[in-house]
This record gives C-alpha cells, sequence and structure tokens, in this order.
C-alpha cells in the first residue's frame, strides 16, 4: 500500500500559467501589488475576504481549472545545474506522527492559527508541503527514468530556478509511479509544519497535498536571525563570552558546524564555542544567546540564507535590528535523524531551496 495517492489537482491553464504562478512569500523582499492574476496578490491582503475574491475570481474566468480525474503529477525543479524530482500527491493524515509520516521541527501557536484560517477559508491548498524520503542509487535511477516526456508546463521563476509539472495521464507511467512509490515506507516532512498542524487542528477530514523528493537531492540553506534588544555591546559581549570565543571574523567566512558569526556595529564577529557539543547551532544559538539577550520573542526575525549575508547587514545597518546571527546550515541526515527519535529542532532550524511554486499546482483540503 503507497503512502502517496492520485488526485485531481487544481492548475492555471497554461497561458496564464507565467503569470498566475509565485515563489513562496519568503523569497520577495519588496512586495509591489502590480500583477492582477498572481498568487502573491493573494496571500498578501490584509483581509482574508478579498483573498477569497481573488481566488474564486480565477477559477470563475476559467485562469485556475480543476482536473476532471485523479492523477500523479510529477514536478522538477533544476538551479545551479541541479534537479530535484519530486512526486505530487495526497497523504492520509492518520499516518501522521507514528512510524510512517514523521516532522522535526518545533512551530508557533500564532502561525498555526493563521494557516488555519486560511485554509477553512480558503479550502484550497495553494502549493505542496515539501517532504522527503530515503534514497538509494538504484531507486534513483528508477525515479528518473519516469521524467522522460515533455512536461506540461515548463517555467523560469523569480527565485532563479527553472520549474517543470507533468500531469499523469498515460497508464504506463502511472504504472512505473505506483511501483517506485510502494517502495517509499515512510515520508519526513520538511516544510510546511505550520500547514500540517492547522490541518490536525481543523477537525476536518484533510488529505494534504505532498511533494515527495529523494533525501540525496535535498538542499538546506542556513537559517539566520536578525534581533532587536536593548542590551549595549559590551553587554551582550559578557554574557555570550562564558560560552564563546569572540573574534573579528575574514571577509567571506566560510562557516563551519558549531561556528556561528554575529554582525553588530558594522563588523563580522565569529563565535566559538569553548566546548564542542552535539547539539546543533541554532540549538547552541538559542540556549546560550538568544535566551539571555532577547527579552521579548517577539524582536526576532527569520532571514534566509537565500537572500545572502547582505541581507543581513542591512537589517542592522539601516536600524531596524541590533544585531544579526548567521548559522552553518542544519544538514539532511540531521532532520531525519530527529524526526526518527521524535525529537524536535527549535522553529526555523532549516530552510529548504528551492521549493514549490505557489499556484502552479493547488487542491481542494477536503479528501
Amino acid at each position: 500500500m503507497s503512502l502517496i495517492k492520485p488526485f485531481s489537482g487544481i492548475r492555471p491553464k497554461k497561458k496564464f500559467a507565467q503569470k498566475v504562478v509565485y515563489p513562496n512569500i519568503s523569497y520577495i523582499d519588496k512586495y509591489k501589488k502590480n500583477k492582477k492574476l498572481n498568487f502573491l496578490n493573494l496571500l498578501n491582503t490584509s483581509n482574508i475576504n478579498d483573498s477569497k475574491k481573488i481566488l474564486k475570481g480565477l477559477r470563475d474566468k476559467g485562469i485556475m481549472q480543476q482536473d476532471r480525474s485523479n492523477h500523479f503529477y510529477l514536478y522538477r525543479i533544476t538551479y545551479n545545474d541541479k534537479k530535484l524530482l519530486g512526486v505530487v500527491g495526497k497523504i492520509n493524515l492518520n499516518n501522521y506522527d507514528d512510524k510512517k509520516i514523521l516532522g522535526h521541527e518545533e512551530t508557533f501557536k500564532e502561525r498555526i492559527k493563521k494557516r488555519k484560517e486560511q485554509l477553512l477559508q480558503f479550502n484550497i491548498q495553494i502549493s505542496p508541503i515539501y517532504t522527503t524520503y530515503k534514497t538509494s542509487k538504484d531507486t534513483y535511477k528508477k525515479l528518473k527514468n519516469i521524467f522522460k516526456n515533455e512536461p506540461d508546463y515548463n517555467i523560469k521563476s523569480e527565485d532563479k530556478c527553472r520549474h517543470e509539472l507533468w500531469v499523469v495521464r498515460k497508464l504506463n507511467i502511472e504504472k512505473l509511479i505506483k511501483n517506485y512509490l510502494k517502495k517509499i515506507k515512510k515520508l519526513y516532512i520538511c516544510d510546511g509544519h505550520h500547514r500540517i498542524q492547522a490541518m490536525l487542528k481543523s477537525n476536518k477530514k484533510i488529505a494534504p497535498m505532498i511533494i515527495a523528493f529523494p533525501d540525496k537531492q535535498v538542499n538546506i540553506l542556513d537559517y539566520n536571525r536578525v534581533i532587536k534588544t536593548n542590551l549595549e555591546f559590551e553587554k551582550i559581549e559578557k554574557i555570550i563570552s562564558k560560552n564563546f570565543s569572540i573574534n573579528l571574523s575574514r571577509n567571506n567566512k566560510k562557516l563551519k558546524q558549531n561556528e556561528i558569526e554575529m554582525y553588530i556595529n558594522r563588523k563580522w564577529y565569529l563565535l566559538k564555542p569553548f566546548k564542542k557539543s552535539n547539539e546543533l547551532d541554532v540549538t547552541l544559538l538559542r540556549k546560550l544567546i538568544l535566551n539571555k539577550i532577547l527579552k521579548n520573542k517577539k524582536n526576532i526575525k527569520f532571514v534566509s540564507g537565500f537572500k545572502g549575508k547582505k541581507a543581513l547587514e542591512n537589517y542592522v545597518n539601516f536600524k531596524k535590528y541590533d544585531l544579526a546571527f548567521r548559522l552553518y546550515p542544519t544538514n539532511i541526515s540531521q532532520v531525519l535523524s530527529f524526526a526518527e527519535k521524535k525529537k524536535y529542532m527549535p522553529q526555523k532550524s532549516t530552510w529548504f531551496h528551492p521549493k514549490p511554486l505557489d499556484g502552479l499546482i493547488c487542491t481542494k483540503i477536503n479528501s
């Protein structure tokens, strides 16, 4: 029995696809409401009823249409000459958090509440939840062989990636996918913990749409922090120096595990713990630094490594925040290990890049 099932997706007509789809909002620095069709507008209206009207308009005008029968969908993302090969389908939430579908990250209550409201109001999931599974070289070869035909969609997007989607209509390809999926015994939630929790707390029968990528292809970027604090540099330095050495960092320093960079007063400092630790760097940062210098948990912003070091500097230089911390990326083996042990990383420990586009493949949330 396969964990992943086919479904009838909601997709843009090909001629509208480039205008409708958009990367995850976290990729965007400055939002401008300028394209009436795209999904970024839908997510950025302050009134959820306005979002519903936009979504309804896309359906009423035939810009977005639902497939008449159930399908699997293949999704390929190309970036920097690397490829992510994903299968899109639906899962049964009854399998979550046991030995079949596992999460790895803590969540924010307020964000779950917001996601729950969006899902129930829209009754549509606008992009698949990002999952992974363990693979071998042999299984990966079989997956590559499924991606041979021309895609239905081929889009170069704002996230600097190429996104291709196939609607699997041929019975021989569907059979290959079903045989391939039968061998996946566990799925690991990578990105989408808040949506999963929102669905669980909705008390509705919901079958989430997921995309499953092989673990060997998964790419994780650093997920950094900028914070506001009333403490002077001398006080911050005193707190940090109890557990870390503090030295000026070299330009373009490539971090190693158990190293943290801090930006303050227009300078980068390298922090190295006195004691080698098996804990995640993000955990060390939270326990030994943030919990001691951050009085209000709202005074923190999480910044994807996709935006680069310069983005962290700008947040501090323009006085929006007082200091920044740059981290070594969590790796996929750590993610799988935490999930297997039913342990949870701190919120925003991982930034999975690239992600599927919003609006390219959607679904009604009811199973």
